[in-house]
């Protein structure tokens, strides 16, 4: 049996949260306000296809796809104003990771977004992101970079661009290993 006691603690705790956040966003301010604001990135896959979001600036996210048995990986950034995609990127990963043509049976790959932030020449032409994609069978994982300016969208005109291989490594041999 539960006891008022508890009902009541939990009604004002829930009192609370709720008010704090109606507060915050009232206030036109995320929750904790100076804090960094979390950008989600996520990734899932099944036998055929793996997908993962990732950010590509502070008000945009990317979206994307790489289909196994063709090695395409493919994605897109929506525009905020026409909530269409218009920038849209193609690269296939399969020579990157070894496979020759025509060779690849049974794929098995991995991907995952990660974030980064681009100093020197690339700082102002990539996205704060990257996609690594690995080789289910052999570990060997290439990182992409995404060639990204803010101005792509604000044109709406669609735009075509290939996903930048940045590096490869290889766990099994060919590279320097991880201490």
């Amino acid at each position: 049996m539960i006891r008022r006691t508890h009902l009541a603690a939990g009604a004002v705790l829930l009192a609370a949260a709720g008010g704090f956040l109606a507060g915050s966003l009232a206030g036109g301010r995320t929750p904790l306000a100076g804090w960094p604001t979390a950008r989600a990135m996520s990734s899932l896959s099944s036998e055929t296809f793996a997908v993962c979001t990732t950010p590509i600036d502070m008000n945009s996210e990317g979206f994307f796809m790489l289909d196994f048995e063709t090695g395409d990986l493919t994605g897109g950034v929506l525009n905020q104003n026409t909530a269409k995609f218009t920038t849209v990127y193609r690269h296939n990963v399969l020579k990157d990771l070894g496979f020759k043509p025509g060779q690849v049976q049974n794929p098995r790959f991995l991907i995952a977004p990660g974030r980064i932030s681009f100093g020197g020449n690339s700082g102002g032409r990539m996205a704060q992101s990257v996609i690594y994609v690995t080789d289910g069978t052999t570990g060997v994982t290439v990182a992409y970079g995404i060639p990204w300016s803010p101005q792509q969208t604000g044109s709406g005109k669609p735009v075509t661009a290939e996903l930048v291989p940045l590096d490869i490594a290889r766990p099994r041999g060919g590279g320097p290993r991880v201490p």
